[in-house]
C-alpha cells in the first residue's frame, strides 16, 4: 500500500510538470502515526530508480514529509526487528540503514537513534527526516515536548506545532441530525454551514426559554428515534424519558469504561439501599476490542453481565439500565450522538490524544462529564466551569505516579470501602451465576494488582461528579442553556479549521 501510494505521488507529481527534484512544491505525505512510515524509504528509493542519488533523494524527501502523532501509546511508537525487516522489504534495509547512520554522525544519543536494539524505530524515523512534528490536542503536543518526545523535541524544537483534531459538521450535525440543523438555521441562518464559528451567534438566546425549550424538544425527539431504532434493530427496550449517558468509542483501559461500570455497580448498590435518582437512567455503551485485547473484552463482559443482572433485578430496573449496542459502528454512532444527554469522556489524564467524539457530542447538544485529557481541555476552555462536568486527577500527577512507579491500586482498595465494595461485586455469586468465572476474576485481578491507567483513584471524584451532572438535569431550561453554550462553541472543532491549519502551517499548499 505504501509503495502504491508512494508510485502515484511521483505520478501525479511528473504529470503536472514536477522534476522530482522539486516534489515538495508539488505533495506533502502527512504520516499519520508510524503506519505509513515505510513512505520514507520507499520514496527514497523510487526516486534513485528515477535518475537521483541517495543523496539527493533523501534530501527531497526531507523536504515533502511530516509527521502527526495521535496517541502517546506503544501501539502507535512501531518498532520492527530487523530481522523481520530483511524478510519483508530487503529492499529498504539498506536505505534505512543509511538514514539511521546519518544521524548517528550527527547525534551520540542512542534514544533517538533509528536502529536500537535490532529495533527500527519508525517514529524516529518520521521525526529526523520530516519537516514537521504535531500533536492533536494542546495537552497532547505540550505532553509531547515535554515527556514522550523532548529528546526529539530538544534537537528539532522549530518542527513541533499543534494541531487539534476536528470532525466533519457536514457528517456530524448537518446529515445525522437534522433536525438540530433546521432549528439553527431557523435562529441564526445557513452560515454556519460553511463557517462553523457562526455557531456563536446562538449565545444570544441562551436567556430565551422559550428557543431553550425549542432545543429540548429536538434532544427529546431525537432520543424517541434512538428508542426507536434500537428496538426496531436490536430488540433493546430503552426509556426516552430516561437520562441517556453514552460511552462510546474504542474499548480500551485509558478509556475507562471500566470505571463506568464500576459506577454502574455503585448505582446498582445505591438503588438497592433505597436511594433512588430523580428520574431513571440509561446507560449505553459502544465499543468493540482488538481481537486479542483479552483485558478489553472482560470488560465487555462485566457490562453484558450487569446489564443482565439489572435487568432481571425488579427492585433497581424501573431506575437503571445497562446497555451494550452490537456491532457499534458510524450508523449507529449517527443515531446516538443526536440523542444524548451525558457524554463520557473519561481517559485517564495524559492518555487520550485529543478524542473526536466529544467533539461530535459537544455539537449536538450533550454535556460532557470528563477529566482534563485531550480536547476535553479546549472544549473547557471555550464553554466554562458552568457547562461541562470536570473530575480527576490531573496529566501531570498521571505522569509522576508513572515516573516513580507510586501506583498501587490494592492502597485505594483497601482505604475506599465502597470502592473495594464495588469491586468485590465483580466476583461476587451475583455475577458469577451469570458471568463466566474466567474473565470475571482476570479482570478483578487486573484492578487489584495493576490498575495500568488509574481507575481507582479518580472513582470517588467521578461518582460525586456524575451526581452533580444527574442532579443539574433535572432543571431542564438550565440543562438548556448548557447545551446551546455546548453547540455555540463547538465550531472550533469543525476540520474545515483543522484542515486548513495544516496548509497554513505545514503542506503550504
Amino acid at each position: 500500500m505504501v509503495s502504491n501510494a508512494a508510485q502515484l505521488i511521483l505520478d501525479e507529481a511528473i504529470e503536472k510538470g514536477s522534476n522530482l527534484y522539486d516534489l515538495a512544491d508539488y505533495a506533502v505525505i502527512q504520516i499519520n502515526d508510524t503506519h505509513p512510515s515505510m513512505v520514507i524509504p520507499e520514496l527514497i528509493r523510487l526516486l534513485q530508480i528515477r535518475g537521483l542519488t541517495m543523496d539527493e533523494a533523501i534530501d527531497v524527501v526531507s523536504k515533502c514529509t511530516a509527521y502527526t502523532n495521535h496517541t502517546i501509546l506503544a501501539e502507535a511508537l512501531e518498532k520492527w526487528p530487523i530481522h523481520f525487516m530483511m524478510k519483508a522489504v530487503p529492499q529498504l534495509m539498506p536505505i534505512i540503514r543509511e538514514l539511521h547512520n546519518r544521524i548517528a554522525k550527527k547525534v551520540s544519543d542512542p534514544d533517538v537513534a533509528i536502529i536500537k536494539d535490532d529495533l527500527v524505530h519508525m517514529a524516529h524515523m518520521d521525526i529526523h527526516y520530516g519537516i514537521s512534528i504535531n500533536g492533536v490536542a494542546a495537552l497532547h503536543t505540550e505532553i509531547l515536548k515535554e515527556t514522550e518526545l523532548n529528546k526529539f523535541y530538544k534537537l528539532y524544537p522549530e518542527k513541533f506545532n499543534n494541531k487539534t483534531n476536528g470532525i466533519t459538521f457536514r457528517r456530524w450535525l448537518l446529515y445525522c441530525n437534522p433536525e438540530l440543523s433546521k432549528l439553527i438555521e431557523e435562529l441564526i441562518g445557513p452560515g454556519f454551514k460553511k463557517d462553523a464559528t457562526e455557531l456563536k451567534k446562538l449565545e444570544q438566546f441562551m436567556n430565551d426559554d422559550a428557543v431553550i425549550q425549542k432545543f429540548l424538544d429536538v434532544k427529546n425527539a431525537r432520543k424517541t428515534v434512538l428508542k426507536n431504532y434500537l428496538a426496531k434493530t436490536q430488540g433493546i427496550q430503552i426509556d426516552d424519558n430516561s437520562v441517556y449517558d453514552i460511552q462510546i468509542k474504542r474499548l480500551h483501559e485509558y478509556k475507562r469504561q471500566q470505571m463506568n461500570a464500576l459506577y454502574v455497580i455503585n448505582k446498582y448498590f445505591e438503588i438497592k439501599e433505597g436511594k433512588k435518582p430523580a428520574r431513571p437512567i440509561t446507560v449505553i455503551f459502544g465499543a468493540k476490542a482488538a481481537p486479542a485485547y483479552v483485558i478489553a473484552k472482560d470488560i465487555i463482559h462485566l457490562i453484558l453481565c450487569l446489564s443482565e443482572i439489572i435487568a432481571k433485578d425488579p427492585e433497581v430496573s424501573p431506575y437503571l439500565k445497562v446497555v451494550m449496542v452490537e456491532n457499534y459502528n458510524v450508523t449507529l454512532a449517527e443515531k446516538l450522538i443526536p440523542a444524548c444527554d451525558i457524554h463520557e469522556q473519561i481517559s485517564l489524564a495524559s492518555k487520550e490524544a485529543s478524542g473526536t467524539s466529544n467533539m461530535k457530542f459537544m455539537l449536538n447538544g450533550a454535556v460532557a462529564i470528563g477529566t482534563m485529557d485531550g480536547a476535553n481541555v479546549e472544549m473547557h476552555q471555550f464553554v466554562g466551569d458552568d457547562n461541562i462536568f470536570i473530575f480527576g486527577e490531573d496529566s501531570d500527577t498521571v505522569i509522576k505516579r508513572y515516573a516513580d512507579a507510586s501506583y498501587v491500586s490494592r492502597d485505594y482498595y483497601e482505604k475506599d470501602a465502597n470502592l473495594k465494595k464495588c469491586v468485590d461485586f465483580i466476583v461476587s455469586d451475583k455475577l458469577l451465576e451469570v458471568g463466566q468465572k474466567e474473565n470475571l476474576e482476570r479482570l478483578y485481578n487486573e484492578l487489584l494488582n495493576k490498575d495500568w491507567f488509574m481507575t481507582f483513584p479518580d472513582f470517588k471524584d467521578y461518582c460525586a461528579t456524575k451526581e452533580k451532572a444527574l442532579t443539574s438535569y433535572e432543571n431542564r431550561i438550565e440543562w438548556g442553556r448548557k447545551m446551546i453554550k455546548n453547540i455555540a462553541n463547538a465550531g472550533f472543532f469543525s476540520s474545515d479549521r483543522t484542515i486548513a491549519q495544516y496548509n497554513e502551517d505545514i503542506w503550504k499548499l
